[in-house]
């Protein structure tokens, strides 16, 4: 096992320690997301629309599912493998599905069913709607909107320009690497991370709780 996989394992090992809702909990599946989603070894698919709605899913299974089973059948093993792998493999079918569900949209566009008495049938109307996919994107969209004044309160030192409204919003939604942050702000990457993690990021987990995501 590799240096990364190995720190990964005892930060989860630590995680699944602290009881389910617990601030100790939540602040080592913080790091945990963090450091993964700066290894860039999860799968990227550039070319489906809607990626966004896969990562975000795959966030909620990993939180739900990591220590315990909540949604799946079973909970994360490290015997069967390291996290990434375990995850990759969730996100794959979460890209897939979308990629299907924009093929039957594109093929219901340009390929109508004609019916016996000459009516167009949508393809579409004879799947079964699936489930609505998780609005929480969209929520924490409009929670940075709604307290704006609040999470800009909370900045940097003598940097009120790198606060947490704007860190959320390019960190976590739009997925702004931290070199990119660094040189835009002209801040240390390290006391750029230190902030998201100590100030931001114990913010959004809050108000996933609230919203229902996380318990």
């Amino acid at each position: 096992m590799d240096e990364f996989n190995t720190q990964i394992l005892q930060l989860v090992q630590e995680a699944c320690q602290h009881p389910r809702g617990s601030l100790e909990r939540k602040r080592k599946l913080n790091q945990i997301i963090y450091l993964i989603q700066k290894s860039g070894k999860l799968l990227r698919c550039t070319d489906v629309p809607d990626v966004e709605e896969a990562f975000q899913k795959t966030w909620i299974y990993f939180c739900q599912n990591l220590c315990e089973a909540t949604t799946a059948k079973n909970p994360y093993d490290p015997e069967q493998g390291c996290v990434i792998s375990w995850l990759n493999g969730y996100l794959y079918y979460r890209l897939k599905e979308i990629s299907q569900r924009n093929k039957e949209e594109r093929n219901r566009r340009f390929y109508p069913f004609v019916g016996e008495n000459g009516e167009v049938i949508d393809p579409l109307d004879l799947i079964p709607v699936p489930p609505e996919p998780s609005p929480l994107l969209k929520e924490i969209r409009e929670w940075l909107i709604t307290q704006t004044s609040k999470l800009r309160r909370i900045h940097i030192s003598d940097r009120p320009d790198v606060n947490c409204q704007v860190l959320i919003e390019r960190r976590f939604l739009l997925e702004v690497t931290w070199k990119d942050l660094s040189q835009d702000f002209g801040v240390p990457i390290p006391t750029l991370s230190n902030f998201y993690q100590k100030k931001c990021l114990p913010l959004l987990a809050e108000f996933c709780k609230f919203q229902g995501y996380l318990d």
